[in-house]
């Protein structure tokens, strides 16, 4: 079994990433999907995004078991034929074995929707996720009532549930007091609730890469998602997952600046996860740059050089490493880079997690 869940934006690359899983660890992940919010998001764009989505999981996720699909990140203003966008979201992936998630912070009837849906037919899932934030999770007795009235009226349209426990990005909390918090929210939760499963997630990855290291430079960032982890699964026991955003921050959104003007700004970064940090490489901007994209390949030659590089043969996103060293095969773009790099992030994630 892996413990381990990973949280994805729901677009092509973060989908490839999994879809290029050795079948052992595709099979056994339940990974978390959110909807990615873009600048100029409009109800129409919204459902070619949903459905484009959609199609991507049932063309390539096919042996994943189950995913959780949550629209958190979509502006409650998105409205799709009158109805909350979460109504579309669920049709359009209801032939699909996803779990959807329900919350507290979330707009007026949100919830709602999951239980009709459910009671429909159109939700398929016997299990539900129920997510909270930071807010939520900073005293169990302050939300009790509004939870355990939630937790009732979910549990009579379904017969499992998941806790997660979403630090989002964590870089620079406390990890010990955060720990503390989370494990007195999980003693008090479980005292009067019981969940099938608990997931604490979190990220040391800022919105802009930037935020950490400079152009031409690179970083060993701890991973303060993983200290908070181990330090909750120390005080509470082994009935805590772990879950992250595996290369990407889970406050990434797309921006909206043109092609030719993105380039002069744009520099190359991989991030290549050991034992508990993040290794963290930029180059220069691609346009100006004498390498140009050739950075990437001049990153991964480097990468192979280094002790903790596991070997083209341990993933996917090894191999890809290791052939762009080796100058073999298409030019890199900051969009191709997020394929290998997330399914080598996964794969280090679950073997550490569940595989032997």
């Amino acid at each position: 079994m892996i413990d381990y869940t990973p949280f994805l934006k729901l677009k092509v690359n973060e989908v490839a990433g999994l879809s290029a899983l050795v079948p052992a660890v595709k099979s056994a992940l339940i990974p978390f999907f959110d909807l990615p919010q873009k600048p100029t998001l409009t109800a129409a764009s919204f459902e070619r995004m949903v459905t484009k989505g959609a199609a991507s999981v049932a063309r390539h996720l096919d042996d994943v078991p189950a995913f959780f699909l949550d629209n958190f990140d979509i502006d409650d203003s998105i409205v799709v034929g009158g109805k909350d966008n979460y109504v579309f979201v669920m049709e359009a992936f209801q032939d699909l074995p996803f779990i959807p998630v329900i919350g507290l912070d979330r707009a007026p009837g949100r919830n709602d929707v999951v239980f009709a849906a459910k009671k429909a037919g159109v939700v398929s899932s016997s299990a539900f996720a129920l997510r909270l934030q930071s807010d939520d999770f900073s005293s169990y007795g302050v939300i009790a009532a509004e939870l355990e009235e939630l937790l009732e009226e979910a549990l009579t349209h379904f017969d499992k549930s998941t806790l997660i426990l979403d630090n989002r990005v964590c870089l620079n909390l406390d990890p010990a007091k955060r720990a503390i918090e989370l494990s007195q929210f999980i003693k008090d939760f479980s005292s009067k609730n019981v969940a099938d499963r608990i997931i604490v997630v979190g990220s040391s990855i800022p919105p802009s890469i930037g935020q950490i290291v400079g152009v031409q430079s690179e970083l060993v960032q701890e991973r303060v998602e993983l200290q908070i982890f181990h330090a909750v699964r120390k005080a509470v026991g082994d009935g805590v997952g772990i879950g992250d955003y595996t290369i990407v921050s889970p406050l990434y959104s797309d921006v909206d600046i043109p092609p030719a003007v993105m380039l002069n700004v744009m520099a190359p970064r991989v991030i290549y996860s050991y034992d508990k940090v993040h290794f963290v490489v930029r180059g220069g901007a691609l346009r100006t740059h004498p390498r140009g994209n050739l950075q990437y390949n001049d990153i991964a030659a480097s990468l192979l050089t280094k002790p903790f590089y596991r070997g083209p043969g341990y993933s996917f996103g090894d191999g890809f490493i290791s052939d762009k060293a080796n100058m073999i095969g298409n030019q890199v773009t900051p969009g191709s880079i997020l394929k290998p790099t997330i399914n080598a992030h996964i794969t280090y994630m679950a073997q550490t997690f569940g595989l032997p």
